[in-house]
């Protein structure tokens, strides 16, 4: 087993490495580290959780010198992930003042950001979008950048920065080093390896989805009107541990932390419409209790890097197979054991999850799911006894209160029946159904 003295890193770099408690190089980082040194380009396979980000921080460290001007530039999807990739920067520089690192993207003071930058940044980190308006203003100058990181490649794909990260590396030397980090290898990557790269290396560390492999994974069927009463019961179940939800849309995720909230759970929404102070609220918040759960979006999501994450559950099936790696690749890291839930609702999902198990040759079972009695959130100011309602036919709405759920009316005034007591009544309101005590999915 090869340590990092054994990579050709300085004595202070390894002192630092030891200082963190970082003892040995992940496989990564072993096989990185050494073709980066050597000023070679790389394209780097791994899955998250592998140890990547310092693969590529510590080679960038090695070379790069206080003198006041841009050397090295890390682009990456989201800004947690930016944030998360600052941080371990900062905790091998630790205390010395003469390295600058700067982290730029979108939600915060960007006057903050020109300040932070006209300082003298030697390492920036950030997201296309941001770096993109930082060059336009000139407050952010590439032309003497050496280094170049394309971290997350394919998500950063697959939300559409394409263009831009064409726009940032053609305002770079073409004599630059560029490193490529990757979970998968597309076609558009494929292009990008092309035009920007010059005879790169690729190292991939382990076997696609291999993250996956010792996952117990599950899934559900459920009729959509009922998959926040399924999540209510799966996670009633399931033992006390950090979870993560994950939905497709930010409505999504709001609507499900409500109806968490209001069944007792101490349920955080993360998405991409939070101002970034509340995000980071939300993820100290999340870290700081083991207990907690997490309702998130897949852009959100990018960048997270908590331990010990007993559950995943995909409460919307993910859009694609690359989606649901990275989803239940948040659980079962370091060797310890995890689970995957998914909430099914139509045909065409279970055969779309039957397409995912076969991508990533991975077992997916199908199991059942009782909800033993639990009520359905009842709508708050109940009407009173006698209270009128204007109905018209056209709509033929339902009332919803107490033990009524469904309701047959054509016109006219109508009085509400509540308990035991009823009110006067021109029409009286049937109860077509009364929630059974178990239902069996």
């Amino acid at each position: 087993m090869k340590t990092f003295n054994d990579l050709g890193l300085n004595t202070s770099l390894v002192s630092a490495l030891h200082r963190e408690g970082f003892d040995k190089p992940t496989e990564i980082q072993a096989r990185a580290i050494p073709v980066l040194l050597e000023n070679k380009d790389l394209i780097g396979l791994s899955q998250t959780g592998t140890g990547k980000t310092l693969a590529f921080a510590l080679p960038i460290l090695e070379k790069v010198t206080p003198e006041h001007y841009v050397q090295a530039i890390v682009l990456c999807p989201t800004r947690e992930l930016a944030e998360q990739i600052h941080y371990e920067f900062r905790k091998i520089i630790g205390k010395n003042p003469k390295i600058r690192v700067v982290s730029v993207y979108g939600g915060t003071d960007m006057q903050r950001q020109i300040y932070a930058l006209k300082r003298g940044a030697n390492i920036v980190i950030g997201t296309p979008g941001r770096i993109l308006d930082h060059i336009s203003r000139k407050t952010l100058k590439l032309g003497l950048v050496s280094t170049v990181v394309l971290d997350e490649a394919d998500e950063m794909l697959n939300m559409g920065f394409i263009h831009d990260i064409e726009s940032i590396l053609k305002q770079t030397p073409e004599e630059r080093q560029t490193i490529m980090f990757s979970a998968t290898m597309q076609k558009d990557i494929m292009a990008l390896t092309k035009n920007y790269m010059r005879a790169p290396e690729t190292i991939q560390v382990g076997t696609p989805n291999a993250t996956i492999s010792s996952i117990r994974q599950s899934y559900f069927i459920c009729p959509k009107d009922k998959k926040k009463r399924a999540l209510h019961a799966l996670l009633s179940e399931l033992p006390r541990g950090r979870t993560i939800v994950f939905c497709n849309t930010k409505k999504m995720v709001d609507s499900v932390q409500i109806y968490l909230r209001k069944m007792g759970f101490m349920a955080l929404a993360l998405h991409g419409d939070m101002p970034q102070n509340v995000r980071k609220k939300v993820m100290n918040e999340y870290k700081s209790e083991p207990n907690n759960i997490l309702i998130t979006t897949d852009v959100a999501a990018r960048g997270i890097d908590v331990k010990d994450i007993i559950s995943v559950i995909n409460f919307d099936l993910p859009q694609n197979n690359e989606y649901y790696i990275h989803r239940v690749g948040r659980t079962g890291r370091a060797g310890k054991s995890g689970n995957a839930y998914t909430l099914l609702n139509t045909p065409e999902q279970v055969r779309e999850l039957e397409e995912i198990e076969k991508k990533t040759k991975s077992k997916i079972t199908l199991s059942s799911l009782t909800l033993n009695g639990l009520a359905m959130p009842q709508k708050r100011n109940r009407p009173t006894t006698g209270k009128k309602l204007n109905i018209k036919s056209r709509e033929k709405r339902a009332i919803v209160f107490g033990n009524v759920e469904k309701t047959n009316s054509k016109n006219g005034n109508v009085n509400i029946r509540g308990g035991s007591k009823i009110g006067h009544k021109k029409r009286t309101l049937r109860q077509i159904h009364k929630p059974k005590s178990k239902i069996h999915f």
